[in-house]
């Protein structure tokens, strides 16, 4: 009865140690270089990650709270010259062009696994991370932030193919790779998810873009779950955010085991099997007609309940249900959505100040 938890103690061990011990051979034995950020992208600006990140209905209450209170919003939250990042180049393609791998690590002290290199050299793809953007920092003031700017630091001094424009992360990073890719599909193509991702709406805070850009991403965006065999929390969690995202209609979610691989990310051959799904482009789907127009309908359903409440006088009630379909559906659900809520708020005398 007891060789079970003993088991698991064991390949617990075993990770750790091995993670120590490739960790710091992988440093002296890094092709990466490491430089200062002195760059910032426009697209970390904190009004273009309100207008992503945020729901529509958030971001309409926070422009009537502006109207109504003197307040303005800091609209770069890093400083040139102070935050370390880490760099990789390979060789160009044939074409004269590059990849780009953003990828965002958990604790800053984590090494790139040595046999990672192989892959990046091999497909021509730029690795870049920040080395201060662990799962201690604030995930809007700097995560999100950092690997913006990563990716304009490495776009402005190097010819990328857009089309090979990727994000991926491990644990905490994984998640936040999984936030970034879904605020900014017109920039990143595909995600490599390791050891953790949410699905959409409750308290992930996680939602959909404008509809254009939810549009785009339910069209080219290749989500890759790639999460260790022995990991069961976190499949387990992969398996609902999966069907979260299919249930949206994204045509690019697809599963790439990791047999035997623990809390950690697989090693370069199980790494390169990810990389063939994140590289692989959406092959058209004769379903995907179908499941487009019974997501509209499920949505408009949905709204249509909360207009019917508004009109009973269950204003509260009302509430309620449009924060869910709000948080579920994000861009989805607008304008529709936002009109609902000013009326909502209107009624119930919310835009009055004190």
């Amino acid at each position: 009865m007891q060789r079970r938890p003993a088991l698991r103690l064991f390949r617990f061990l075993t990770t750790v140690v091995a993670f120590v011990l490739s960790g710091g051979l992988a440093a002296a034995n890094s092709p990466s270089r490491p430089f200062t950020l002195d760059t910032l992208s426009p697209l970390a600006s904190a009004s273009e990650l309100t207008s992503r990140l945020l729901t529509p209905v958030t971001q309409d209450r926070i422009v009537k709270f502006r109207e109504k209170v003197d307040f303005s919003l800091q609209e770069q939250t890093i400083t040139p010259g102070e935050e370390p990042f880490e760099l990789f180049v390979p060789e160009p393609d044939a074409n004269g062009k590059y990849g780009l791998m953003v990828f965002i690590w958990p604790a800053d002290d984590i090494q790139v696994p040595h046999d990672w290199w192989k892959v990046f050299r091999d497909r021509h793809i730029i690795y870049v991370a920040s080395r201060r953007s662990s799962n201690i920092e604030n995930i809007f003031d700097r995560r999100v932030p950092l690997a913006l700017h990563g990716y304009e630091y490495v776009r402005s001094r190097y010819a990328l193919d857009p089309e090979r424009v990727y994000i991926g992360g491990f644990s905490g990073g994984s998640r936040t790779a999984q936030r970034t890719v879904m605020a900014y599909p017109d920039v990143f193509r595909g995600v490599f998810l390791a050891g953790g991702s949410d699905a959409l709406g409750g308290e992930s805070g996680f939602t959909l873009p404008s509809e254009s850009l939810s549009r785009m991403m339910q069209r080219q965006t290749r989500f890759v779950f790639s999460t260790g065999g022995n990991d069961s929390p976190n499949r387990s969690k992969d398996a609902r955010t999966r069907k979260n995202l299919e249930m949206l209609c994204m045509q690019g979610v697809r599963l790439v085991p990791q047999n035997g691989v623990e809390h950690w990310v697989p090693d370069g051959r199980g790494f390169s099997r990810a990389m063939d799904a994140v590289e692989k482009p959406i092959q058209e789907n004769a379903e995907a007609g179908a499941c487009l127009a019974e997501l509209d309908k499920r949505i408009g359903k949905q709204l249509d309940g909360v207009a019917a409440r508004i009109a009973e006088g269950k204003l509260e009630e009302a509430g309620r249900l449009l924060a869910s379909v709000d948080a579920q559906y994000g861009g989805l659900a607008a304008p529709r959505s936002v009109e609902l809520s000013r009326t909502i708020a209107e009624r119930a005398g919310l835009y009055e100040l004190p």
